[in-house]
């Protein structure tokens, strides 16, 4: 059974989207076989992988007129993606665990090795999808004082709302020169325990991945650091 990796944030803005991009450049350069699935009425990760305006979309997987036939689109051999939908703003009148059955019931789960969820960035019904969906829960957040305060409020509503996903801050968009001062020390003090023990660092913008994802070639220091968080978030860490 594939594992459900959701990224998300109270707020736009906290890099998830890209995020969420290189954890499926980097699992499916492993090897793993990777379902994306866009939740973001902005389709902002079916940007990236250059598959947009397509006849099934998360808004028919969500809405559960799928039930008949339904369509993943092939982004290369080991990435496939249900994309978005500008549309999605306008489906509220969906229960929180909509996604979570469907994939279920459409046996997607077991097709693939990981299942990368990009929701918006607000706590409405998509994202409510998704997070209770989600097997791995990572909420990313820059090196600012408003994103710290907004990962902490979202923390605090996911303590209170039956979360059962394993959950970890991510302290993204990491620059020591251009940092708030004290801030990795506050992450770290607020969250001990649910922080990822080695941030990420800024990464250039999501335009040049979306001109050329599959071939855009990530500086070594940050791709390292990258493999940390994907190991550690996949368990491959704790196996090595």
């Amino acid at each position: 059974m594939g594992k459900v990796i959701t990224n998300a944030s109270w707020k736009g803005g906290t890099g998830k989207t890209t995020l969420a991009a290189y954890e499926v450049k980097i699992l499916a350069a492993k090897g793993f076989k990777v379902l994306v699935i866009d939740l973001d009425p902005n389709c902002a990760i079916s940007q990236v992988l250059k598959i947009q305006f397509k006849d099934f979309s998360s808004l028919e997987f969500l809405s559960g007129s799928w039930e008949n036939s339904f369509e993943v689109y092939s982004v290369n051999e080991n990435i496939d993606i249900i994309p978005g939908n500008l549309k999605n703003g306008l489906l509220n009148n969906i229960m929180d665990f909509s996604l979570k059955n469907a994939l279920k019931r459409s046996r997607l789960i077991n097709k693939y090795d990981f299942i990368i969820i990009d929701p918006p960035g607000f706590w409405g019904v998509h994202t409510r999808n998704a997070v209770f969906a989600a097997d791995v829960l990572i909420i990313p957040g820059t090196c600012s004082k408003i994103d710290f305060e907004a990962t902490k409020l979202f923390f605090s509503t996911l303590q209170h709302s039956g979360v059962e996903a394993d959950t970890g801050i991510c302290v993204n968009a990491y620059n020591e020169k251009t940092n708030l001062p004290g801030i990795w020390e506050s992450y770290n003090s607020e969250f001990n325990k649910f922080i990822i023990k080695e941030p990420i660092p800024y990464i250039k913008s999501l335009k040049r991945l979306t001109d050329d994802f599959l071939n855009y070639s990530i500086q070594t220091h940050i791709k390292n650091r990258l493999n940390f968080f994907i190991e550690t978030i996949t368990g491959e860490a704790n196996n090595a």
